[in-house]
């Protein structure tokens, strides 16, 4: 008797949103700064993605990671990751949703509230070059309480995060 191999297809499974690590310059795998074709090489990316308003993006995360954003610049390197949603925390368990007074906690070097975003409060914690921005959404600095939550998290390597999102 002789037997027929049977075809077998191999998928790589995407980790799980909520497994992926925040850490200054990185969420999960993916760090702020390399190219186009290095993000692609990390599976989690797809390429050039239709958007709205005649958008093309030249980087998006996989549909699984709802709530996470990437930013690129006019070459497809990565400029900033961002987390608006559930899911990614940092090692110290901070996400969105948490307080700044967990931040200030997890990190006793983050930075003083600044105006950051569109007029509203952020602070950042800085490992070398590596940054990682949290904003506290309609709050502003005058406002900012240790029971503000954060709304928006951006991590950057080089250049501070602006904590910005528009557009394109």
């Amino acid at each position: 008797t002789s037997s027929t191999p049977s075809a077998t297809t191999t998928t790589d499974a995407l980790p799980d949103p909520s497994t992926l690590v925040v850490r200054p310059g990185s969420i999960g795998d993916v760090t702020a700064g390399p190219d186009k074709t290095k993000a692609i090489a990390t599976g989690v990316f797809d390429a050039d993605v239709e958007g709205v308003e005649g958008c093309t993006f030249q980087l998006q995360w996989k549909k699984p990671y709802v709530g996470l954003d990437v930013l690129t610049d006019e070459q497809g390197t990565i400029t900033s990751l961002g987390v608006t949603e559930g899911g990614p925390k940092t090692s110290a368990g901070v996400g969105v949703g948490s307080t700044l007074a967990e931040i200030q906690a997890a990190y006793p070097d983050v930075s003083t509230p600044a105006e950051l975003g569109f007029g509203q409060a952020g602070v950042i914690h800085t490992l070398g070059d590596d940054h990682i921005g949290f904003l506290f959404g309609d709050t502003t600095v005058a406002s900012i309480k240790p029971v503000s939550k954060v709304t928006f998290m951006e991590v950057t390597s080089g250049d501070e995060p602006e904590l910005m999102r528009s557009g394109c």
